[in-house]
């Protein structure tokens, strides 16, 4: 399993299994601490909820609620033994409708809260639990014990509530969402398989004292750590680019300690290029240069500084330990051809590789930047006079040419073009 997937599911299993582990211990809570356990999943839910609204996250606000839902469901109707016949068919009911309502929302693409003719029609699942209360309120439910389904009956291990019907239907559920989690990679969807992952459990040891408020509140975590992860790459990492934005770099300049090293680094030519080939190509190369970026040695960390200007920090290094790891970098973005991409250029990959066969095919273009650096000395002593400092070694590389590498130690050297002052 890929790094990227084992970050995304390393805190739902964490809560999962603390979850899980913690409920033996909480059998002899006191009055006080078993009502703030019943109601912290509806706090933290509606934390959750305001959360969602905030940042615009309409699946994790519709699994909020529909956990919710779920949550109140069991709170108002099965407090009292499962072997009554409308409680067995309600809970029987629920470990269909649960993971089938939360598997929806896991599959559905995010299209935020303002397009409401899409997300209405997401809202009709959770509809049910309301009829479900209404049916158990009226004992209506427990002529249909008869009806259920054999697969619903047999229990899948003796003694424990999870049957046979509610096991498969949760396997089937878990291995489409493992699907979305793979291609998708988002914070979201692992906030949601961890979800699904807890409902089996949740059935299996449902007549466990507090396994319900326990568990619903591991989900509810879940969701919150989504959200406020969510909220973070808002605010640190660039959509564009995905690499650290301009207010990640303030944060890291803010706790720098004695020697260091700042690069400025900026596309060359990046007006024309937007100007020739329009802005869909000039986020092309924006990306590009980042994917290159990404693989920066000798411990840098890239920061896109804003338009077509990025930024490298080198901590605990000098101008001379971290030019080889510019220029390597200044190298491999000069001798990538980029392939930019027409706006008439179709979806269809046949018809694309045909159209690149053609006489007016994509042509590749070469793109190079510039850089300037500079470490922390004394005649420049915090990291606002050594990043003017590295912008001034930039414009210089500028002007002298274009695609190379100027240390702020030698602006007053002529470099040649293509290589580094240190050539």
């Amino acid at each position: 399993m890929p790094v990227e997937l084992l970050r995304m599911l390393f805190m739902p299993l964490l809560l999962l299994a603390g979850g899980v582990l913690l409920q033996g211990s909480l059998v002899d809570l006191g009055p006080q601490l078993q009502l703030l356990l019943a109601v912290l999943p509806y706090l933290l839910g509606g934390a959750n909820l305001l959360l969602g609204y905030l940042f615009n996250q309409s699946r994790l606000l519709l699994s909020t609620l529909n956990l919710l839902a779920a949550y109140l469901l069991i709170q108002l109707c099965l407090q009292t033994p499962l072997a009554r016949p409308d409680n067995f068919v309600l809970f029987s009911l629920l470990t269909l409708q649960l993971p089938v309502s939360q598997l929806l929302i896991c599959l559905a693409p995010e299209r935020g809260l303002r397009n409401r003719r899409r997300l209405l029609p997401q809202l009709i699942p959770l509809a049910l639990y309301p009829i479900l209360w209404l049916l158990w309120q009226q004992q209506l439910l427990g002529p249909w014990l008869s009806r259920l389904p054999a697969a619903m009956l047999e229990l899948q291990v003796a003694g424990h509530y999870l049957s046979e019907g509610s096991a498969l239907l949760c396997a089937l559920t878990l291995l489409l969402s493992a699907t979305v989690l793979y291609f998708r990679r988002s914070r979201s969807d692992g906030a949601l398989f961890g979800v699904l992952l807890a409902l089996p459990a949740l059935f299996y040891g449902f007549d466990r004292p507090q396994i319900s408020p326990l568990l619903f509140t591991a989900m509810q975590l879940m969701l919150s750590q989504a959200l406020i992860l969510h909220s973070h790459q808002l605010a640190f990492v660039d959509e564009l680019t995905g690499i650290p934005a301009r207010r990640a770099l303030q944060e890291q300049l803010a706790s720098l300690g004695r020697r260091y090293t700042l690069a400025m680094m900026d596309i060359d030519h990046f007006k024309q290029f937007n100007d020739r080939y329009g802005h869909d190509a000039g986020d092309q190369v924006l990306r590009l240069v980042a994917s290159q970026l990404r693989r920066v040695g000798g411990g840098g960390r890239v920061f896109r500084y804003g338009g077509e200007e990025f930024t490298v920090l080198f901590r605990g290094k000098g101008e001379s330990e971290a030019l080889p790891h510019l220029e390597q970098l200044r190298e491999a973005i000069a001798q990538y051809p980029l392939q930019i991409r027409q706006p008439n250029r179709p979806d269809n990959a046949k018809s694309g590789r045909q159209q690149r066969r053609a006489r007016n095919a994509d042509k590749p273009v070469q793109v190079t930047v510039s850089i300037g650096l500079c470490e922390r000395s004394p005649t420049c002593p915090d990291a606002d006079a050594v990043m003017q400092q590295a912008d001034k070694a930039l414009y210089a590389a500028k002007r002298a040419g274009r695609n190379r590498t100027l240390a702020s130690q030698r602006l007053g050297r002529r470099v040649r073009h293509g290589q580094s002052d240190f050539a």
